[in-house]
């Protein structure tokens, strides 16, 4: 299959400086910029997003039956273009970042809209080399799907559009030189002025774990997180990871804080099979108020997903956000630390449809994952059956919700 450059016909440039544009797109910036400016910039992306790959395209830019390679990758096709309006352009590490005269802090997002176009917008702003702000704004491209076939490098091209969109209202509203924003020493930037605090890239839950603030919560909750927040009791408390492991799905986070209530893990021994258990969750933030969820259910098998280690399965419903809440015994300890769900979506296509089929971590490896990284922690009573009901109001103030930001 043959794509001909005509598909893009279709391609609209918005932007909130309407004057100001690339040539290449068919309008220009004003005479007296020249590019590319004589400044050293440093580009700061959400994780998430610089190893994003558009789909497969050839060496001129568009796929074909002959030669076939993937697209660059968010972070190379924003440098590259970079490279256009900045003599020295690279990626802000949080470590390790050479210095700059500008800092620009880029959130680029896409989404369909009516379902008739594609809308892709990046937030932006812009630091000199001390630190403070010069410049904030938004650029939006759409694309709308043509006539006569189909594009399926639409998300490279919108990248390229969206980057270049917000790099020439930089260019065009600041006109950098060097002598404007000569390039300083790395000065310490607050990362909150970086990130998306508007949107967090993910979020979970967790629960203290001793009274010295430390907290345990699921490790894929703050994966590569530049900015992570524990809200509790309507307060917004900084935190950092400590400890992870990929393998158990754990990490333990620190919010330098006390805190005055905790939970015990489960005393090690075996689970027991059709006990009562409730899980305790932040699900849906973005959504929902700042309150935990409280759901019941049965510890319905020892057993987890094929492959998994030492997970056990219960069946009190969980939802997104969920992960790293505590799964709570009747006694008011911590069984096992919610991890994951079976894709329902997935299995409805061959015809299954799986209710309540959860995952969660057992408290006898939280325990030993613990340990190894010296963590302190407390264990409940060790005979499983003496009869003291814990009141789940007991437990809600050691639960909290984590937020990821990038």
């Amino acid at each position: 299959m043959r794509l001909r450059h005509e598909l893009f016909a279709g391609l609209v440039v918005l932007a909130s400086t309407a004057s100001t544009s690339l040539a290449a797109d068919g309008l220009t910036l004003p005479k007296d910029v020249v590019l590319p400016a004589n400044v050293a910039v440093a580009i700061y992306l959400p994780n998430q997003v610089r190893e994003f790959r558009s789909v497969f395209r050839s060496a001129s830019g568009f796929q074909t039956t002959d030669s076939v390679q993937l697209g660059n990758t968010f972070e190379e096709t924003t440098l590259e273009s970079a490279r256009h309006f900045f003599s020295t352009s690279f990626m802000y590490e949080a470590a390790g970042t050479s210095g700059y005269g500008l800092l620009i802090a880029m959130h680029p997002t896409v989404k369909s809209e009516d379902r008739q176009q594609l809308v892709a917008t990046a937030h932006y702003a812009v630091f000199n080399s001390t630190g403070v702000s010069v410049l904030k704004g938004d650029s939006v491209v759409r694309w709308a799907p043509g006539f006569g076939g189909y594009n399926p490098d639409v998300m490279g091209r919108l990248t390229e559009q969206v980057i270049n969109r917000t790099l020439t209202d930089i260019v065009a509203q600041l006109r950098p030189t060097a002598d404007k924003f000569p390039t300083g020493e790395k000065t310490p930037v607050n990362l909150d002025l970086l990130v998306d605090k508007d949107h967090a890239a993910m979020s979970g839950t967790g629960f203290f774990l001793n009274g010295t603030g430390q907290l345990l919560t699921a490790a894929h909750v703050v994966h590569n997180c530049t900015v992570i927040d524990v809200r509790l009791g309507g307060n917004a408390l900084p935190a950092t990871v400590t400890a992870s492991s990929a393998l158990l799905d754990m990490a333990v986070l620190d919010t330098h804080v006390s805190s005055e209530h905790f939970l015990p893990l489960r005393h090690e021994g075996r689970l027991e099979l059709g006990e009562n258990v409730a899980n305790i969750g932040f699900p849906l933030q973005s959504v929902m108020t700042d309150a935990p969820t409280v759901t019941r259910g049965t510890l319905s098998s020892r057993a987890g997903l094929t492959g998994s280690l030492g997970q056990f399965q219960f069946s009190a419903p969980i939802q997104p956000g969920a992960s790293g809440g505590p799964v709570i015994g009747a006694r008011g300890d911590v069984v096992g630390v919610a991890v994951g769900t079976l894709n329902a979506q997935e299995l409805l296509k061959q015809g299954v449809l799986p209710q309540n089929v959860n995952f969660a971590l057992e408290a006898q490896y939280v325990q030993k994952f613990l340990r190894n990284n010296g963590v302190a922690f407390t264990e409940g009573a060790a005979d499983p059956h003496v009869s003291a009901d814990v009141p789940i109001d007991n437990v809600l103030p050691a639960v909290v919700g984590v937020r990821c930001y990038q």
